[in-house]
């Protein structure tokens, strides 16, 4: 199984969303379209508030999209898409984490599915990211803990990240590098102004943030070219509104670990200008993206589907 070869490697190892006011060059090999929009359901069918959504997976085998929140329930939805739009986000079933003997985590932010393309329906299993670890899990759909990943001496260490509400926030499973992962922010030692993804397998990729201040990395996503799709939170000034940005990085394409990352235009779609902190790759070319928003925030939690093709 793939998760088994991932973890294989750890042990032997031991957007751009953009508001209509900004910008910046396309890349002539990528096309951004930003599709749909839907608002989330207020609470899923047991009762659980749908809100502060911060990560989102697509287990293209059970026809599923997983959801986690920051306070560690999992949601699950069964999703249409017709025509290029979001014809259908129907919430099936919700739960709080069980993370059994495992410290209670809180703080769920990053979330990726194993075993969710393989052909094989029912033997997916997820991964999520703690900020409150720092840590990643294991986790069966039902939200039964498995078992904790194994992280590197670089990330396991609370006393090295910058403050507590920047430790791990994204993790991705990849085909080239097993499972990579990332904090918020730069992490202790660390230029502020830019952004580093860890491979579990020892691998290291830094790009430049896309600001110089308030830039946060939300959520990393696999592309079918084997580059990573990176999902940027930032503020023009503090307090200011959100908008996301996302940008494409390309581990085989960096000098050692230093990379350039690809910054995509979404143009002038409102759609996008708002508090983003998940990210799925539904299929080669669509993806969707999740709003963070409390139950007493308006606008509510909201979905907007993207397509992204390339290269032409």
């Amino acid at each position: 199984m793939m998760i088994e070869k991932m973890l294989k490697v750890l042990l032997l190892c031991g957007s751009a969303f953009v508001p209509a006011s900004v910008a910046f060059a396309q890349p002539a090999s990528f096309a951004l379209t930003v599709l749909d929009g839907r608002t989330a359901a207020a609470t899923g069918p047991d009762g659980r508030n749908i809100s502060e959504l911060s990560g989102l997976a697509w287990d293209a085998d059970d026809k599923l999209l997983y959801a986690v929140s920051d306070d560690g329930v999992l949601h699950h939805f069964r999703v249409e898409i017709e025509g290029g739009r979001i014809a259908g986000m129907e919430p099936v079933f919700s739960v709080r984490l069980a993370t059994g003997t495992t410290p209670a985590f809180v703080n769920a932010e990053g979330l990726a599915v194993v075993n969710g393309d393989n052909g094989t329906p029912s033997d997916g299993e997820l991964l999520i990211a703690f900020e409150d670890g720092p840590a990643i899990h294991r986790f069966k759909p039902d939200g039964t803990a498995i078992a904790a990943v194994p992280l590197p001496d670089a990330l396991s260490d609370a006393a090295r990240y910058n403050e507590p509400n920047s430790r791990l926030e994204a993790v991705a499973a990849t085909q080239d590098h097993g499972i990579v992962t990332a904090p918020e922010e730069a992490m202790q030692g660390q230029p502020g102004d830019a952004h580093t993804i860890y491979g579990l397998d020892g691998g290291r990729w830094t790009f430049a943030t896309f600001q110089p201040k308030r830039s946060n990395l939300k959520a990393i996503e696999t592309m079918p070219g084997g580059q990573l799709l990176v999902l940027e939170r930032t503020r023009e000034s503090k307090g200011g509104p959100t908008a996301g940005r996302l940008r494409i990085v390309d581990p085989e394409g960096c000098t050692g670990e230093t990379c350039t990352a690809i910054d995509l235009d979404a143009g002038s779609n409102t759609l996008l200008n708002d508090n983003f902190e998940g990210l799925a790759r539904i299929s080669d070319t669509l993806y969707l993206a999740v709003t963070d928003k409390t139950k007493k925030e308006t606008p509510a939690t909201q979905f907007v589907l993207f397509s992204l093709t390339g290269p032409q």
